[in-house]
């Protein structure tokens, strides 16, 4: 059997300085991954609040041309309305125009054919007639 080598203080030193090394390396890696994940955090927060933005603002935009459209649409619908409430009042003064134009007329025609009975009664009674 060999006999059991023990280490030297400078292999001691040297195996020292490679652990604080590795632990060095370690912390510089926790940092890293620590500041890493803020700044993921950050990114996130950052985004989500950039589209709820967006997402509101999109939102105001397309009410916001709904009730333009929705304003128009009443604006022409009153519009339509009046020519439609114009166009009946005069149909229903034609109307009237006309049916108190057939009125008289028929009358007019109903005491001319009295007239010309009468006329001709007349002229038959006192003998000028056939």
């Amino acid at each position: 059997m060999t006999e059991p080598r023990y280490a030297t203080a400078e292999e001691v030193a040297v195996v020292r300085e490679r652990v604080a090394k590795v632990e060095g390396g370690h912390d510089n890696l926790r940092d890293g991954l620590a500041t890493l994940s803020q700044q993921f955090s950050d990114l996130r927060r950052d985004l989500t609040r950039s589209v709820s933005d967006n997402a509101a603002q999109t939102r105001r935009e397309v009410m916001a041309r709904v009730d333009a459209m929705s304003d128009t649409a009443a604006e022409r619908d009153t519009e339509i309305s009046g020519r439609l409430s114009s166009i009946e009042g005069g149909l229903k003064l034609t109307s009237w125009v006309t049916m108190t134009f057939i009125v008289l007329a028929t009358g007019l025609l109903g005491w001319g054919q009295i007239g010309d009975a009468a006329w001709s009664f007349c002229r038959r009674a006192f003998g000028y007639g056939p």
